[in-house]
């Protein structure tokens, strides 16, 4: 079940050089939502009698709070929609529709879980290793970054009471290099008992390498142009492996799927 709502915009903070948070006040979504999930916003301009950008645009859930009502994204700044949505200011209001697609599968009590995170990927697994936490999972995060200021999600990531590994691509924190580089000091007798991933495609790949040699299940959360986010325009199209249904919508069928069903080797985002 989704909703439609007028939320009021609570916060919209610069937290990293091009990223933002956003918090405003959505309770039926906040209530109903959960990690991997996204809304899908509609962004209209300030004062202008301009109907651009026409289309709603995708935002994974970064936090909810079912008891204050309030849902929080992560962004950065690509192009006309982002740029505009940086605008707006607490008080305003905002047309909001979700939660929509499909989350992640929450991990057991007792059990350890890894999350692999690259760049914006983390925006929906900081939300899951919160749940993950709460349900008394210990939590494992990778967290890659292109440098230092862009690791906007660690202090939060921390705070919660996950353990930590950080990447950056020009050492400025942590390992100087790829995430992924971090999965070969992962201890080979039990990396963890479940896999969750979100980023770049080619990280995710190896994600899934790294899952299929270690024999540990997991899931990925995918990322799309989505125009209507509810299965109708089948724009999101993405290629399953052979013995699955050829392709997969990402917006309702996903955003999350099995690591071992996505056809990785097709190139970026399993596209025709």
């Amino acid at each position: 079940m989704f909703f439609l709502e007028n939320t009021e915009i609570v916060e919209n903070d610069r937290v990293g050089d091009g990223l933002y948070e956003l918090k405003c006040r959505a309770p039926q979504i906040a209530g109903k939502g959960e990690p991997g999930q996204f809304v899908h916003v509609e962004i209209k301009p300030h004062q202008a009698a301009s109907a651009s950008p026409l289309l709603r645009r995708p935002f994974s859930l970064y936090g909810a709070d079912a008891e204050q009502g309030v849902i929080s994204i992560l962004y950065r700044i690509r192009g006309l929609g982002t740029s505009l949505l940086k605008e707006a200011k607490p008080g305003e209001y905002l047309s909001v529709l979700g939660p929509l697609g499909r989350g992640f599968t929450l991990s057991g009590a007792g059990s350890v879980a890894l999350l692999v995170g690259g760049g914006m990927g983390i925006a929906p697994l900081a939300y899951l290793a919160d749940r993950l936490l709460e349900s008394g999972c210990e939590v494992d995060v990778l967290y890659g970054a292109e440098t230092a200021c862009e690791l906007v999600a660690l202090e939060k990531l921390e705070q919660s009471g996950a353990r930590c590994h950080v990447a950056t691509m020009d050492g400025s924190r942590g390992h100087k290099g790829l995430v992924t580089d971090l999965l070969a000091r992962m201890p080979a007798e039990k990396a963890a008992d479940i896999i969750y991933s979100c980023g770049p495609f080619e990280m995710m790949a190896r994600v899934a390498r790294f899952s299929k040699e270690r024999g540990i299940p997991g899931e990925v959360s995918l990322e799309s142009n989505m125009a209507c986010g509810v299965g109708v325009c089948l724009g999101c199209a993405v290629r399953l492996k052979a013995g699955d249904r050829d392709y997969a919508k990402v917006c309702s069928d996903g955003p999350v799927f099995s690591i071992d069903q996505v056809e990785f080797e097709a190139g970026e985002g399993g596209r025709k």
